[in-house]
């Protein structure tokens, strides 16, 4: 979050494994993880003084945030030009919409992007197993993604993929009836890809024969040593042949079903290649992601110009030009374990940063992925990253390199009730994430923000990597401490009621910190008084279609209704991407109500819940509180409950 007295170095790369203190190469350098080593470097900031900083290159950059000099920032950029663009806010929101502005917004994502996701993997059978348990449990999930699509074995406790580019028949010998199954249920169906070109796969020689590989200095196909340890090159993007030929691969898995992927890597282009475009491939390192990203854009684009289907890729490299290509970003491959720099603790910062910047659709792996010079996750683990997951925009599972012996949600009956929880609390969030995305779609504010977005006179706002906010109504603080069953929470000034009921916690002006419980299977939220959040009934199981025989709950199905959580003290507004709008005003609330009026007739509030049907106008206690609801249907079902 506050790099000042850092000198941060910008440029894509991976991420490695663990993080040294430093940035000091230490043996392989896709192994070894340094201080600011990361897929998604931007050369871009925002200060505390009310301006932000766009520098334009798309070579290796460095910043020195006043290491050498308290009082001076200085840019070095590797290019023959400097190239800075200043935004002046002065207010952080403001700054971050000219810079979204400039850089480009995503658009807004389907539905199905703000629903649990699944992964799956081992075959036909287990994939079907997967999806039905999670059925069987009454767990919400929109998305079953399976990474051994295109084939893997296991190893030890762990697991390798295959790197061909088509379907493993052996694994998936009717992945065309699994897709359509899972359709059937309610799922879309995410497969995985990259643009590695092994030479142990048939790919390589395809890809050889079309001369759609990066080149050497003698012409021949440039060969490193791959993440396998194998001799392998990668597709050139700078080559119209090579982007006609990687779509048409890719999209002989979408053809059999698939709705989407992972677009994974990105970060490998050597500086000494030598491109079919003829440009400095140290030029377009930073750029291959965006290459890369824009490809798949046009493929799904015109994909879905031709059928209507709603798709979406997701990836863990970018650069400035990604923001309005891609949708969902993850945060890479975290450890799994507790450690700050790489384990839990740096989903954080690393998912603000990427909110920031103009990446608002963020998510990371429950539970981590690699246990390489750590151990496999653990419950506890597993616990709190679900926890941080479902207040993520996005939440999605991964089963990570030691796929065996990490821990999972089907592992015991207390972690299926512990997932079930925040898989469903998650998905009933769908009205706000999916407004939220509306407003980072089209002002680029971010979803998951540090708190001086909205309190930019909070100090610790600007520097704080445990605690943000989701949105402008929900600061959340993860427990990211082995053992920690309590926490320290900092809050600005102002009311906060907890998430789902108790007594609020007032806070001087210029913000203090409040000791919170925080057992295994509890996260603190907090929500400013005076708040209106707006949620699906618990009863909803996707938001995509499914086959009505299977009596699954669609977005379709619970169409208007929603479950209204109301909080005293102040007023609020909220208006749902589809138009849905609700206005709250409790400045004279501060207990339970007594009595209340829905359109001037009496209804209960004894059973705790107000149910009430069609839009209109609450009245509490007299007049201490009103809520107005506007839009949708005259029989929509809503229950409302004053926290």
């Amino acid at each position: 979050m506050d790099q000042r007295g850092q000198t941060v170095p910008i440029w894509v790369s991976e991420d490695g494994i663990g993080k040294l203190s430093s940035d000091d190469i230490q043996g392989l350098w896709y192994l070894k993880g340094r201080r600011h080593t990361t897929h998604s470097p931007m050369p871009m900031y925002v200060t505390n003084r009310g301006y932000g900083l766009l520098l334009n290159t798309p070579y290796y950059s460095s910043f020195d945030m006043c290491a050498e000099d308290e009082n001076a920032v200085r840019i070095e950029s590797w290019e023959n030009k400097l190239d800075v663009t200043l935004f002046y806010g002065p207010d952080p929101a403001t700054t971050i919409e000219k810079m979204t502005a400039a850089v480009g917004r995503p658009a807004l994502p389907p539905p199905f992007a703000f629903a649990p996701w699944l992964d799956a993997i081992y075959g036909s059978q287990n994939v079907r197993a997967v999806a039905q348990a999670l059925r069987d449990n009454d767990i919400p999930a929109s998305v079953i993604w399976t990474e051994d699509w295109r084939g893997g074995a296991k190893d030890g406790l762990g697991y390798t993929l295959s790197e061909n580019w088509e379907v493993d028949r052996n694994l998936y010998p009717d992945f065309e009836q699994v897709a359509s199954d899972l359709h059937d249920e309610g799922y879309k169906f995410f497969t995985y890809n990259n643009t590695f070109l092994d030479s142990t796969e048939p790919i390589y020689q395809e890809a050889v024969k079309g001369g759609y590989t990066i080149k050497d200095n003698a012409g021949k196909p440039y060969v490193f040593s791959g993440v396998k340890f194998h001799d392998t090159s990668m597709a050139d993007l700078s080559n119209p042949d090579a982007v006609a030929w990687v779509k048409k691969k890719y999209k002989q898995g979408l053809d059999l079903g698939a709705d989407g992927y992972m677009a994974d890597y990105g970060e490998w282009l050597p500086t000494d290649a030598k491109l079919a475009s003829g440009e400095s491939a140290e030029a377009r390192h930073n750029l291959y992601p965006v290459d890369f990203q824009r490809l798949d854009k046009e493929l799904f684009d015109a994909m879905h110009k031709a059928d209507g289907v709603d798709r979406l890729f997701f990836v863990r490299s970018a650069y400035v030009g990604s923001q309005p290509l891609v949708s969902v970003v993850w945060g890479g491959d975290q450890q799994t374990d507790f450690s700050d720099g790489d384990g839990l603790p740096s989903v954080i910062p690393i998912g603000i940063g990427l909110g920031v910047t103009g990446f608002p659709y963020f998510g990371s792996d429950i539970a981590g992925y690699m246990s390489q010079g750590t151990q496999p996750s653990t419950k506890e683990l597993f616990y709190r990253w679900a926890e941080l997951g479902a207040f993520s925009p996005v939440m999605r599972t991964h089963h990570g390199k030691s796929a065996q012996a990490n821990w999972n949600w089907e592992k015991d009956a207390a972690t299926i009730v512990l997932f079930k929880r925040y898989a469903k609390l998650h998905i009933q969030l769908f009205p706000y994430l999916d407004g939220l995305a509306k407003q980072a779609s089209d002002k680029g504010t971010p979803m998951m923000r540090p708190l001086a977005y909205n309190y930019p006179d909070f100090s610790p706002g600007w520097s704080m990597t445990d605690e943000y906010m989701l949105g402008d109504r929900l600061i959340v603080a993860p427990v990211v401490k082995q053992g920690a069953t309590k926490r320290d929470v900092q809050l600005p000034g102002g009311t906060f009621y907890p998430l789902e009921g108790g007594n609020p916690t007032t806070i001087p002006d210029g913000g203090g910190t409040t000791s919170v419980a925080a057992p295994l299977d509890q996260i603190p939220v907090f929500v400013p008084a005076g708040s209106v959040l707006v949620l699906l009934p618990d009863t909803i199981d996707t938001l995509v279609a499914a086959n009505p025989a299977t009596g699954t709950v669609t977005l379709s199905d619970v169409k208007d209704d929603r479950v209204l959580w109301l909080y005293p003290g102040g007023g609020s507004d909220w208006t749902e991407a589809g138009g849905l709008s609700y206005s709250w005003q409790a400045a004279g609330l501060t207990a339970a109500p007594s009595s209340a009026t829905w359109n001037g007739q009496s209804v209960p509030t004894m059973s705790g819940t107000i149910d009430v049907t069609g839009p209109g106008k609450l009245v509490l206690d007299g007049g201490k509180a009103t809520l107005d609801v506007k839009g949708g249907a005259a029989d929509r079902a809503l229950s409302i409950v004053v926290r």
